[in-house]
């Protein structure tokens, strides 16, 4: 606290990031991403492929992020294995200690997430609305019966 009484850190006061430098971000891409589809409302993981998908665009196309969905089962496995009440979703990096298969593995088996409607609006061309009309005929209104 500086001697103001403020209770922000001076300048002088604040740690830099060269003396802790465990606050910086972790910059490196993950490889994999495990989403548990089932158990929740979608509201928590319906981003996850447009995320996964914008975050891989600065990754080579073989090392892109995968997005795997798991099942309510292999979730209550995992909170088992992983001690925790409930997993909703997991992430490995590809320097993870002992999960080099399994990064292969998805890798060799699961495409990286494709949003089409990102790469249409990165191509910067006007689409023109489409609008077809059909044309049908209206019946005769039915009296009403009192």
């Amino acid at each position: 606290m500086s001697s103001k009484g403020n209770l922000e850190p001076s300048p002088e006061e604040a740690p830099s990031k060269q003396e802790n430098p465990d606050c910086s971000a972790d910059n490196r891409p993950y490889a994999v991403v495990f989403v548990a589809r089932s158990g929740q409302s979608s509201a928590f993981h319906c981003h996850f492929p447009q995320m996964v998908a914008l975050a891989a665009q600065s990754q080579p196309i073989d090392r892109a992020t995968r997005l795997v969905g798991f099942s309510k089962a292999c979730e209550d496995r995992l909170s088992a294995a992983l001690g925790i009440p409930r997993v909703s979703s997991i992430a490995l990096r590809d320097d993870a200690p002992q999960a080099k298969g399994l990064v292969d593995f998805v890798r060799e088996h699961v495409a990286p997430i494709e949003v089409v409607w990102l790469r249409e609006a990165r191509s910067l061309k006007f689409l023109e609305t489409k609008i077809d009309a059909v044309p049908t005929k209206v019946g005769t209104k039915k009296p009403r019966t009192a």
